[in-house]
């Protein structure tokens, strides 16, 4: 098999670290050293090392370099990640439209979607107060949303960002449909067609498809499980390569890795920003999903010149179906809101008056709470049963919120093919290739942790598994 370069340079370095050339805690060549050595290019010299540093043989340390891990912390953990091409066109609606279709299909086991089951929501209370609501005020069904409502409202969501260390101005909040929407009006506000902004890889599949709609090119910047965004390819394609309109970047429990930036690596992301006048597109919708600790501060807590367009919304944590979203704009606030309204207009007052009710009483303090360790239980016992199940080379993503497992099969799996074989068995999962605006990640696969544990479910876990050690160990 013909190795890419940058894995040829890595396993040379390699053997130095096997040798003990390198002891634990040495400072490797920097990067534009090793680049003139091998007669390449820093992206490729770079690549090198983040592909060592994901198994662990290296560590990078930030403003420092590359040092030499402790033999302790090798491990196996193959993250099919390159740094970016040029800027690729997306080409993703005739796989997303067939991976879609499943959910209004008859799959017993729909494991494909990002959304939690239906009795986990407090959808009873939920309809009983907006049934109150409408009641007490039936011009809620026709008008838009009086002042008192929308007071009430932006003072709730002012109360809990505060509580994620967001100080946010009421004129500085927008409601939308759902964070999708919030997210297509701050690209529509900072892009034209044919502009490359610069997003995650593996990177959750609708948003290719939003760049697709806009004319717009994915450049994938490598994320993993660990460490969440490489800070170091994103700095580097700032210097070398097309030039970026914007970062779109989901810093708490990414999809579909569940990786969690570290607060270090946000203040930096930020300073890179600043640096280079790059506006950042913080999508926080799983940010409330954190399974233990505090809840994960977002990077527009840190921004004090507006560059961050803050996204989240209720859609994943309370209220899936009323697509409920929201977004602060900072300096592009102003353009935003009037793309929202040449786009949606509004968003549902009688949706918004009743999410204030449920936010004021209380009810969606309660929920999440419950939701939160429910989410962890499922997850936990998700990761025990595919440990189990799989292939013993399957290396599987221990997320610390959200309700997403990222799986990396062993070598010579095919996701992709796997799905077809799946799907006789009355199951569907995400596929990896699926991920990625060049169809990477074909030994990757996205299991979703959002439906209570059941006998059903274990073992259709381990079918799949089952499906899974069949065509590793037949090739097909």
């Amino acid at each position: 098999m013909n190795l890419p370069l940058y894995r040829r340079i890595a396993d040379a370095l390699a053997e130095k670290l096997d040798r003990g050339e390198w002891p634990a805690g040495t400072r490797l060549p920097a990067v534009r050293q090793l680049a003139r050595q091998h007669n390449v290019n820093v992206l490729t010299a770079l690549q090198a090392y983040r592909w060592l540093e994901e198994r662990h043989r290296i560590v990078a340390r930030p403003r420092s370099g590359f040092y030499a891990a402790t033999p302790a912390l090798a491990v196996d953990n193959d993250q099919e990640t390159s740094l970016p091409s040029p800027g690729a066109w997306v080409h993703v609606d005739d796989r997303l439209t067939n991976l879609l279709t499943l959910s209004a299909s008859n799959i017993d086991t729909q494991l494909h979607m990002a959304e939690a089951d239906t009795a986990l929501y407090p959808a009873a209370e939920f309809a009983r107060r907006l049934q109150h609501k409408l009641q007490r005020d039936p011009t809620l069904i026709g008008t838009y949303l009086p002042a008192r409502e929308t007071a009430l409202l932006k003072g709730e969501l002012i109360r809990l960002a505060s509580s994620w260390q967001l100080q946010l101005p009421s004129e500085h909040i927008l409601m939308t449909n759902g964070t999708t929407e919030a997210i297509q009006l701050a690209l529509r506000a900072l892009t034209q067609p044919g502009d490359v902004v610069a997003v995650e890889t593996p990177v959750y599949f609708g948003q290719l498809q939003m760049l697709e709609n806009l004319g717009l090119k994915a450049l994938e910047i490598p994320c993993t499980p660990e460490q969440g965004l490489s800070l170091e390819a994103l700095e580097f394609a700032l210097r070398h390569g097309p030039p970026i309109r914007c970062l779109l970047v989901v810093p708490n429990f990414q999809n579909p890795t569940g990786a969690l930036m570290p607060d270090e690596n946000k203040k930096r992301l930020l300073e890179l920003a600043r640096q280079f006048h790059l506006p950042v597109i913080e999508d926080d919708v799983f940010g409330d999903l954190h399974h233990e600790g505090d809840r994960p501060t977002p990077i527009k807590a840190w921004d004090r010149e507006g560059q961050v367009i803050y996204c989240t919304g209720f859609t994943k944590s309370f209220a899936p179906a009323f697509r409920l979203g929201w977004l602060s704009g900072g300096q592009h606030h102003a353009r935003i809101e009037r793309l929202k309204i040449s786009s949606s207009y509004v968003t549902s007052p009688l949706m918004q008056a009743t999410l204030a009710d449920c936010l004021a009483s209380g009810l969606y303090a309660r929920h999440i709470e419950r939701f939160r360790q429910q989410l962890c239980l499922q997850t936990r016992q998700l990761i025990e049963c595919v440990r189990h199940s799989f292939p013993k080379a399957t290396v599987i993503s221990a997320p610390k919120g959200g309700m997403l497992l990222w799986i990396r099969g062993p070598e010579g799996m095919d996701s992709m093919s796997l799905l077809d074989q799946a799907l006789p068995c009355s199951i569907s999962f995400a596929p990896g290739p699926v991920f990625s605006a060049e169809g990477r990640f074909s030994r990757y696969l996205r299991l979703n942790a959002g439906h209570p544990w059941s006998k059903d479910l274990e073992q259709a876990v381990r079918r799949l598994g089952a499906l899974a050690a069949q065509q590793c160990a037949t090739g097909r």
